[in-house]
């Protein structure tokens, strides 16, 4: 099948300027100028993903602080046991993720004190609940102070994700506990 040329039928110029198509298994498919092609071999990494990176690549100086910490802490037993700017169900970043506890640690400078921030924290710490995530919060002032503290938070962080019965989400606990005592068994 053929695109067409010149007029259609019930359509302007203007619409035909702005939408283009694709041909596929002789199908005429309309698209709009600028958007993806619904076949195309790798789709386009998405905005939190893309945040995420800059995040990553531009880390504040607190951010750095910590990741220092976390990687000669003990000799550097937590490095490479963490994940930096980690997204988390499509619409969250944490600053900080250990996948084998699933604990987050975000870094809390001064734009967390704003009314509108302490929401969007609120919302991200019900969300990483529901994801079996325990995430604790470290100010800058906690990065930047006494070691001995910052060690504290961390333990604390810790103990309470291993205490966590990370349930995987839709079962309750008892359904969880079920389901691993057969998968356990298993050879």
């Amino acid at each position: 099948m053929k695109k067409k040329s010149g007029k259609h039928a019930g359509g302007n110029q203007k619409a035909r300027t702005l939408s283009s198509g694709i041909q596929k298994s002789g199908i005429w498919i309309p698209r709009v100028v600028g958007e993806p092609l619904p076949f195309a071999e790798s789709q386009n990494r998405s905005k939190i993903l893309e945040f995420a990176d800059d995040n990553r690549n531009n880390p504040t100086r607190a951010e750095e602080k910590l990741e220092n910490f976390l990687n000669q802490l003990n000799g550097g037993v937590l490095r490479d046991k963490f994940k930096r700017e980690y997204a988390i169900s499509g619409k969250w970043i944490v600053d900080f993720f250990f996948p084998e506890i699933r604990l987050a640690i975000e870094v809390d400078g001064s734009i967390h004190q704003t009314a509108q921030q302490k929401k969007r924290d609120r919302q991200k710490e019900e969300d990483c609940a529901r994801f079996d995530i325990t995430m604790i919060r470290i100010s800058n002032r906690e990065i930047n102070k006494n070691g001995r503290k910052l060690i504290e938070i961390l333990r604390k962080g810790w103990g309470e994700a291993l205490k966590r019965e990370n349930r995987m989400i839709g079962m309750d606990a008892d359904e969880y506990s079920e389901r691993n005592r057969s998968v356990s068994s298993e050879p």
